[in-house]
C-alpha cells in the first residue's frame, strides 16, 4: 500500500491541476517557439472609438509585445499546425471563438468574452478574405510612450537666437502644458508654456520661448525637436513643424517676378542671416552674366502682404537688347550669399523666354533629395534629350567634386509620368570629406542637353554636418479601411528592416517591421534593398463607419525620436485637385487669388502644366481669394465634387491668364 500511495498521490494532485489550468495557459507552453509565438496570451491596445477585449491580465502576467514582421503578419502568413491557433497573425476565425484585434470576442487564448447584456449572441465573425493580407496583432500599449491625441501646437523658429513656438489642448485649453527641447536628439530643455494667447485660428495658444539657446551657438548644423506633454497625463506629441535644421549660414531668397519688355528683369531677394542689409543679384543670360543690382529698391506691397521683412529689397534691370534678336534664352537671377559669396537661384528662376523663331532648348529638372552619412541621391531630367542620362555636378563647399550620370532607376518617375522611363535618378556614396564633424554645402547642378546653362536642383543647396544617429526616412502614401501602405527604412540599420509604430486614434495599435517588397526602392538612395516595405491591414473595428485617424512613425535605431511618416484619416474619401494652395500671395504682381504651394505629378494637375508659384484666379466660375473662397473654402468645395469630374480652372503666371480643364483625383485620408 506505501508504494502505490505516492503514484496515487501524485496522480490526484494532477487531477485537480488540470480542473484550474485552462487550455490557454498550457497549450502555448507545449507548442515550439515558430507555432506559438504571436498567440500567446496579450492585452490588446485601447483605440478611441474601438472596441477592445474585455479579458484584462495582471501586469506581472503580459509578456512583452512580440514584433512581428509585415511579412509575415500583413501578408498572410503559414498558419501553425494547431487548428487552434489557426488565428495566428490576428485574422478572425470562427473555430474557438476567437477575433482578430478590436473583434470585441475575446483575447487570443483568454477564452470568449461574456455575451452582452440581453443574453444576446455576439455576431458572426466574417471569414478571411484570401486575397487581403491579414492584420498584425495588436500589442499593448505602453504608458508614457503613446500619443497624446488631444495636444497640437507649431514650432515656429529654431535658431540660436530663440527656440520659439506654441502649444495647446484641443479638450482642455486652460491645462498647463510644458514642451521638451532636444538638440541632435538629446534633450535639451524643458519649457513651460506660460503666456496666454488668443488666436484667430486655434483659439487659446500657450506659447514658449528660450533665447540665446546653448548649444546652438557653436556655429555649427543641428537638428531640433519640439514635444509637447502634460505632466498630469502620460504621452507626448511632437509639435508641426517639428524638427527644424538649425543652419550656421541661411542663404537668399526672394523671386524672380518679371522677365519682359515692358518691365525688365524684376523681383526681390534678401538674406535671413542679415535682413537689413542688400544683398546683390546677379542677372546671366544663357549662362553668361550681364548684370549685377543691389536689391535694395522700395516695393511697399512686399511688407503688407508680409512676404519679405521690409520693403526695400526689390530689383530691376532694363530689359537686355540681347534678347530682342529672336531666338530662345534662357533668363536667370541669382542672389549672393552675404556671409559666403555663394550664388544661389532665386525661386522663378531660369526663365525660358518666349521662342520668337529661334531653336527651343528647355532648361533641365530635377531634384537632390537625400542627404545622410550613407548615401547622396536625387533626380534629373531634361526635355531636349528625353531618354538620354544628364550630367549633374556635386560641389562640396564650393569646389567641384565629381561629375556623375542621372541613370539609375527610380520608378516613381515613370510611374507618375514625370519622365518617359524610370532612369533618371542618380545615387552616390556619401564621400568620406563630409564625414568629419564640420558643417559643409553640398549643392547638385544638372547640365544642359544640348550645350546652355547648368540648373542647380530643387532641394540643393544643402548644409550638412555629420549625425551619429540618422533619422529614419519613409512615406505613408495611401490609407484606407482596408490597407496601409508605404515604406521606411533607417540608414543605420543598412539593408535590415526598420519598425514602424501604427497609432489609430492617438493610440498605439501594432509594431511591425516594415520588411515587405517595395521594388520602386531599388536604385533610389532611400534604401539598400527593396525590402522595407508595409502593407498593412487594419483592424476590424475600423470598418465601423465612422472616422478615424491612422498616424505612422518610423522607430529610430538604435535610439532617438522616431520619424513621423504622417497621418491620414480613413473611414471618408477626399476628392483633391492635384495642387494645393494657400491664402498668402507671394507675388506683387496680381492682387487676389490663391498662391500654388504644391502640385503632385500623380495627378492630372501637374500634366496640364500646372505649376508652383502659379495663382488660381477662378475655378468652375468662382473667384477665388475672395471672403468666401479663402483656400478653406476651396478645399470644402472639393469635396462636393466626385473623382474624375472635370473642372476648369483659370491661373494666372508670370503676367499671363491660362486656363485648364482638371480631372479631379481621388485619395483617401488627408
Amino acid at each position: 500500500m506505501r508504494r502505490l500511495f505516492l503514484p496515487m498521490a501524485l496522480l490526484l494532485a494532477l487531477a485537480c491541476a488540470g480542473g484550474f489550468l485552462t487550455r490557454g495557459h498550457w497549450l502555448p507552453a507545449l507548442m515550439p517557439d515558430h507555432a506559438a509565438g504571436g498567440n500567446r496570451p496579450r492585452v490588446q491596445c485601447g483605440v478611441a472609438g474601438l472596441e477592445v477585449s474585455d479579458a484584462p491580465a495582471e501586469p506581472s502576467s503580459i509578456e512583452a509585445p512580440k514584433l512581428v514582421t509585415s511579412r509575415e503578419a500583413g501578408q498572410g502568413a503559414r498558419p501553425a499546425a494547431s487548428p487552434s491557433n489557426s488565428d495566428s497573425g490576428g485574422t478572425s476565425s470562427s473555430a474557438g471563438g476567437k477575433g482578430g484585434p478590436g473583434s470585441g470576442q475575446g483575447t487570443p487564448g483568454k477564452g470568449p468574452s461574456p455575451l452582452p447584456a440581453g443574453g444576446s449572441k455576439p455576431a458572426e465573425t466574417k471569414k478571411p478574405d484570401p486575397k487581403r493580407p491579414a492584420p498584425p496583432p495588436a500589442v499593448e500599449t505602453e504608458e508614457g510612450k503613446q500619443l497624446n491625441a488631444e495636444l497640437d501646437g507649431y514650432f515656429q523658429e529654431a535658431s540660436p537666437a530663440r527656440l520659439k513656438g506654441f502649444a495647446f489642448d484641443t479638450v482642455e485649453r486652460e491645462a498647463a502644458l510644458q514642451v521638451a527641447i532636444y538638440i541632435d536628439e538629446a534633450r535639451a530643455y524643458e519649457l513651460s508654456c506660460e503666456r496666454r494667447e488668443e488666436h484667430k485660428t486655434h483659439g487659446v495658444i500657450w506659447n514658449f520661448e528660450q533665447l540665446l539657446p546653448e548649444g546652438l551657438q557653436d556655429g555649427e548644423q543641428h537638428r531640433v525637436r519640439a514635444y509637447a506633454f502634460r505632466k498630469d497625463r502620460p504621452g507626448r506629441k511632437e509639435l508641426r513643424w517639428s524638427p527644424r535644421d538649425v543652419r550656421p549660414n541661411t542663404f537668399p531668397t526672394g523671386k524672380l517676378e518679371e522677365a519682359t519688355p515692358e518691365k525688365g528683369i524684376s523681383g526681390y531677394a534678401w538674406d535671413p542671416d542679415d535682413a537689413k542689409t542688400a544683398v546683390l543679384v546677379r542677372v546671366k543670360i544663357d549662362g553668361v552674366q550681364i548684370a549685377e543690382v543691389k536689391a535694395g529698391r522700395k516695393n511697399e506691397l512686399l511688407t503688407q502682404r508680409k512676404i519679405a521683412p521690409h520693403d526695400a529689397c526689390a530689383f530691376v534691370i532694363e530689359w537686355p537688347q540681347v534678347l530682342d534678336d529672336g531666338r530662345e534664352h534662357t533668363v536667370q537671377a541669382l542672389a549672393v550669399d552675404l556671409a559666403t559669396g555663394t550664388e544661389v537661384e532665386l525661386p522663378g528662376s531660369p526663365r525660358v523666354i518666349a521662342d520668337r523663331g529661334g531653336v527651343a532648348n528647355r532648361a533641365p529638372l530635377g531634384a537632390f533629395d537625400i542627404c545622410n552619412k550613407v548615401v547622396l541621391a536625387g533626380w534629373a531630367w531634361d526635355e531636349d534629350a528625353p531618354s538620354s542620362p544628364v550630367q549633374v555636378e556635386i560641389w562640396i563647399d564650393d569646389e567641384l567634386f565629381t561629375t556623375l550620370s542621372a541613370d539609375s532607376k527610380r520608378d516613381g518617375l515613370k510611374w507618375s509620368n514625370v519622365t518617359p522611363d524610370p532612369n533618371h535618378g542618380w545615387v552616390m556614396t556619401t564621400p568620406g570629406v563630409m564625414l568629419d564633424n564640420r558643417t559643409h554645402v553640398i549643392r547638385a547642378f544638372a547640365v544642359n542637353i544640348p550645350a546652355g546653362v547648368k540648373v542647380e536642383l530643387q532641394g540643393s543647396p544643402r548644409t550638412y554636418r555629420r549625425e551619429e544617429n540618422s533619422a529614419p526616412m519613409g512615406s505613408y502614401w495611401y490609407a484606407d479601411e482596408n490597407r496601409l501602405r508605404g515604406w521606411a527604412a533607417d540608414p543605420d540599420l543598412g539593408s535590415e528592416p526598420c519598425d514602424i509604430e501604427i497609432y489609430i486614434d492617438g493610440k498605439l495599435w501594432t509594431r511591425v517591421k516594415a520588411d515587405a517588397r517595395d521594388n520602386s526602392l531599388v536604385g533610389t538612395g532611400y534604401a539598400p534593398n527593396a525590402e522595407h516595405g508595409f502593407d498593412i491591414v487594419p483592424p476590424d473595428a475600423v470598418r465601423d463607419g465612422k472616422v478615424h485617424e491612422v498616424t505612422i512613425y518610423a522607430v529610430n535605431s538604435p535610439e532617438g525620436p522616431p520619424t513621423n511618416l504622417g497621418t491620414r484619416t480613413i473611414g471618408k474619401n477626399s476628392i483633391i485637385a492635384g495642387f494645393w494652395v494657400q491664402d498668402k500671395l507671394l507675388d506683387t504682381r496680381v492682387e487676389k487669388g490663391l498662391y500654388v504651394t504644391s502640385v503632385s505629378p500623380w495627378f492630372d494637375a501637374y500634366h496640364k502644366d500646372v505649376k508652383v508659384g502659379d495663382v488660381l484666379i477662378e475655378f468652375e466660375g468662382k473667384a477665388a481669394g475672395e471672403t468666401e473662397t479663402t483656400a478653406a473654402k476651396f478645399y470644402e468645395w472639393l469635396q462636393t465634387k466626385k473623382k474624375d469630374d472635370v473642372v476648369r480652372f483659370k491661373f494666372w503666371r508670370n503676367g499671363a491668364f491660362y486656363e485648364a480643364d482638371i480631372k479631379l483625383g481621388q485619395t483617401i485620408g488627408s
